[in-house]
């Protein structure tokens, strides 16, 4: 019997959403291959590719939801491999440190969502 041997290939992505609570979804980030973000969305204008491998829909005002993108990544056989969220407080203006604040949310706190997807073929 003679072994065939398989390769496998793997295409990464990450999603990373801010401001969920307060931007309707659609501030996001999209971090991977180029080529393959500009299949997911063909009419982002090249602006909105901070880097070669990130695309920031801040700068897309035609921007969709990122459940719009993750419906987009499921269809095409993507797989959420892990998600994490978290708050973080932006940097605030230095105030007296005298006076003790209480805690509390300010508008500049930041909701975080972040996916991994993960497709994989298989090479012969």
């Amino acid at each position: 019997m003679s072994s065939i041997t398989l390769n496998q290939r793997f295409e990464v992505l990450s999603l990373v959403v801010r401001n969920v609570l307060t931007s309707n979804s659609k501030n996001f980030q999209l971090h991977g291959d180029k080529q393959f973000i500009t299949q997911i969305l063909p009419t982002a204008p090249e602006r909105a590719f901070i880097t070669s491998e990130c695309y920031d829909s801040s700068f897309d005002l035609g921007s969709i939801t990122y459940i719009d993108i993750l419906q987009r990544l499921l269809r095409l056989g993507f797989q959420i491999q892990s998600s994490a969220s978290g708050s973080y407080s932006l940097p605030k203006p230095e105030k007296s440190i005298i006076k003790s604040e209480p805690q509390s949310i300010s508008p500049l706190d930041t909701f975080v969502l972040q996916y991994t997807l993960v497709r994989t073929h298989i090479v012969g």
